[in-house]
């Protein structure tokens, strides 16, 4: 009997490392992706809705993998920049979008500080 509770101990042991290992390495992942998506943005400009197309993909990627405390600010990016390549040319569109920058940069300004101090990437400054 005490080979099987030293075998479940050291399986229970062996899951929860696991579990500590695969959150480690998503969380990491999160940062790698980051640091790709960071030289991507230097070319956005974040007054011009029309750049929010360049960082589509990479913005839904890392929405689907951000931590809790940034998922919901890569929500706002990802709804914008699809607003944004929905408006395509129309500079009608694109001048209402212009007006709507603020909860975009504010969900911004959460990513990029959560980036430094948990990544130690830092993401292209707004302007």
């Amino acid at each position: 009997m005490n080979v099987v509770k030293r075998s479940l101990a050291v399986l229970a042991t062996m899951a929860a490392t696991a579990g500590v290992l695969t959150a480690c390495t998503d969380e990491q992942a999160y940062c790698v992706d980051l640091a790709k998506y960071a030289a991507k943005a230097v070319d956005v400009d974040p007054q011009k809705p029309v750049d929010y197309v360049k960082i589509l993909d990479e913005a839904k990627k890392l929405q689907e993998s951000a931590p809790k405390d940034v998922k919901d600010d890569w929500g706002v990016v990802v709804t914008f920049a699809e607003k944004a390549k929905k408006a395509g040319t129309d500079a009608a569109q694109l001048a209402e979008l212009s007006k709507q920058t603020g909860g975009v940069m504010t969900a911004y300004k959460n990513i990029t500080s959560q980036a430094k101090d948990s990544c130690k990437v830092d993401l292209p400054a707004l302007n």
